[in-house]
């Protein structure tokens, strides 16, 4: 592997390290004080600690030292787990992801100074209060409170005496002694002897061999976990001895070298890097007896894969699946539809297809690990208390999905957060409790998966929102909307209510953002609000924006699919059971219920199609915003598996259409989009009603 990718998996590792951590510190700040809890914690800030070290990430690597000393006091029973430092961990910790953004983004570090300043405090036994932000743009630390009490210097020991002979073993596990060394020499170690006596001559000298041993003076108010923890990594425990004072180290006689090892003073302290998993060798100043073995325990082998070949993969799995329906039709034109090596294919294919996708597939949790610093930041600039609810972090999505979906809902907290849930005294003075609730929750839906942003807050003020929109002209000023019309006009361009320009809001970008993203992912959203209540909104999005069921309908000499998950059934009406209605539309009474029936050739402007609807079929379709309507097509042809091929890519967006697909026969068939469909009629019938 190149350096490049080796700094790649470290930062994937920073990932899952900070994502471990943060539920953590979640739990830890509920009130969880569970030892496990916070070693969780520790493992993932000193991993990443050791990988900064070996890219030479100065600042992280600092930062994450001294956030590293405070949890290890915490870990060992030395400080007490208070909310307020609770508080004072978490923002240390968002300080922690903005670093670990900056290096991988190549910018210029957070300002970390009042917050290195707190921990160094926390070390002393007075805890700073948590900052009411730690964006890095400020932190709200009373410099002169926490600096009132600094740390003891403790009486000078007697000095430590490290050994440190590495073997062959330490070397094929990827350790690299001199990184080891140098970070001992930051702490203030010196090299007193290094033994020489091993070197072979040179037709013996192996080059993955291990030749070298050195002894090393440490000060003696170094602490001993500090020292430990920079050989957590090495593989063979027996390479590492530590004694207090100049008794002998375990190790052979050392002979001077012929010139002594300086240290590389320009170049940061560094530290091999390792799975955070990797157990760690003992290290003690006496020797330990032998551990009983432990049950063996059995975890899901994984394997790392480059996104662009997991990609390609499920694009040959697409091309294969038209391929075969190539065949399919190609054989059945023959009269071998009904072969039973055809009906194998079909259902290899089909469990290659489901495979290819669960290996996309990811937990929306990577989605919602971002919310609670949202949360938290938003909570500092406006002053407002929320209780943060999250449900179905299991859910699992495609991971383009997931990578497309996270400006849409960070729009949807902060507009929940800022326009939704009131200040404090506002909702103690309505009867709430001051805190607010924010709720989020995924879920699968058939073949969707619906993500829902809920608050408790005021709930949409319907009439200031239709002032602002007659206001900018965005609707007639005598046009009579539902309370559903006026809710959708907050996705409009350039529309906000607030009335001054933040941070946050006034620039009326997010919710127009999220209806594009949302659209653009061929989902919908919609939106339940109760004046003094609350509001959701709810986002409907596709399983996988690859490959999808369908039937294959006829509508004049075109042809379109209709996606499965949206069909109820299908049935022919009788002559005259189709009536007309004053706005001039149809609908049809399916077991008491009147649905409305759309022409697919008249929403679609297709000429030649059959417009009895006795003669037509029609297929009954529900969808999350508009209920359940019935699409009228000339005819039903087949049932299948189709590709889905982005008609924006390669032509542009078009009203009704979410996609296309290579049929069987080689012709381009477009996919309907069913919620698309059903809110133009619902549009149209607005405008001929008013």
């Amino acid at each position: 592997m190149t350096l490049d990718e080796i700094q790649a998996v470290f930062f994937q590792e920073c990932e899952e390290g900070v994502a471990a951590a943060e539920t953590a510190l979640l739990a830890l700040k509920a009130g969880d004080r569970d030892g496990e809890t916070i070693n969780t914690i520790f493992r993932a800030v000193h991993s990443i600690k050791g990988g900064a070290g070996a890219f030479a990430f100065a600042a992280l690597q600092s930062f994450t030292h001294h956030f590293e000393t405070l949890l290890d006091k915490v870990r060992d029973g030395e400080l007490a787990v208070t909310p307020t430092l609770a508080d004072l961990l978490m923002a240390a910790f968002d300080i922690l992801v903005d670093h670990v953004a900056a290096a991988r983004e190549g910018s210029t570090p957070p300002p970390d100074e009042a917050m290195v300043a707190a921990l160094q405090d926390a070390l002393a036994g007075d805890v700073a209060h948590a900052p009411a932000s730690a964006t890095g743009d400020g932190l709200s630390f009373d410099l002169a409170a926490m600096m009132a009490d600094t740390l003891a210097v403790a009486e000078e020991a007697s000095e430590w005496t490290l050994s440190f002979t590495p073997t062959r073993e330490d070397l094929a596990n990827g350790g690299e002694p001199l990184l080891l060394i140098r970070e001992i020499l930051s702490l203030g170690g010196r090299i007193e002897r290094v033994d020489v006596s091993r070197l072979p001559t040179l037709d013996q000298f192996e080059a993955d061999a291990a030749w070298l041993g050195w002894t090393i003076a440490i000060p003696g108010t170094v602490e001993e976990s500090a020292i430990c923890d920079v050989f957590d990594f090495v593989a063979d425990p027996a390479s590492v001895r530590l004694v207090r004072g100049e008794e002998d180290a375990g190790g052979a006689s050392f002979d001077e070298p012929s010139s002594p090892i300086a240290p590389p003073a320009p170049v940061a302290p560094v530290a091999t890097v390792a799975p955070p998993t990797m157990p760690s060798p003992s290290l003690a100043t006496t020797p330990s007896a032998p551990s009983e073995p432990r049950a063996a325990t059995t975890a899901p082998a994984m394997i790392r894969v480059d996104l662009e070949k997991l990609d390609r993969l499920v694009d040959l799995v697409g091309e294969l699946v038209i391929t075969q329906a190539m065949l399919s039709q190609r054989l059945s034109s023959h009269g071998m539809a009904a072969a039973e090596e055809l009906a194998d294919i079909d259902q290899l294919t089909r469990e290659l297809q489901d495979s290819a996708m669960a290996i996309r597939a990811q937990p929306v949790k990577s989605v919602f690990s971002r919310v609670p610093r949202i949360v938290r930041e938003l909570e500092a600039s406006t002053g407002k208390r929320v209780m943060l609810e999250v449900e179905g972090e299991a859910t699992e999505l495609d991971k383009t999905v997931i990578e497309r979906i996270g400006e849409p809902l960070t729009h949807l907290v902060r507009n929940c957060i800022d326009h939704g849930i009131e200040l404090p005294a506002d909702r103690v003075a309505r009867g709430k409790p001051a805190e607010g609730r924010l709720r989020l929750a995924a879920e699968h839906k058939g073949s969707r998966i619906v993500i829902s942003v809920s608050d408790d807050g005021a709930g949409i003020d319907r009439a200031r929102v239709l002032a602002v929109a007659v206001e900018r002209g965005i609707v007639a000023p005598d046009a009579r909307l539902t309370d559903d019309e006026i809710d959708q006009l907050i996705f409009a361009p350039g529309f906000s209510t607030a009335r001054t320009v933040s941070n946050i809001s006034g620039r009326g970008v997010g919710m127009d953002v999220v209806r594009q993203n949302v659209q653009g992912l061929g989902g919908r959203i919609s939106i339940q609000s109760m004046p003094g209540a609350g509001s959701t909104f709810a986002l409907a999005l596709p399983l996988t924006l690859a490959i999808v069921d369908g039937m294959i309908v006829r509508v004049a000499d075109q042809t379109y699919i209709i996606p499965l998950t949206h069909v109820v059934e299908s049935l022919r009406p009788e002559t005259g059971a189709v009536q007309r209605t004053g706005f001039g539309t149809s609908v049809l009474n399916v077991r008491g219920a009147f649905l409305p029936v759309l022409s697919v050739a008249e929403q679609l402007h297709v000429r030649g199609g059959v417009t009895e609807p006795s003669e037509a079929v029609l297929i009954v379709v529900e969808t999350e915003n508009s209920g359940t309507a019935i699409l009228m097509v000339d005819a039903i042809v087949d049932q299948r598996q189709v590709v889905i091929k982005s008609l924006e890519t390669h032509y542009q967006q078009v009203d009704g259409v979410a996609g296309a697909t290579i049929l069987g026969d080689g012709h381009v068939a477009l996919i309907l989009d069913v919620e698309g469909i059903v809110a133009l009629r619902g549009s149209m019938q607005w405008l001929k009603a008013s």
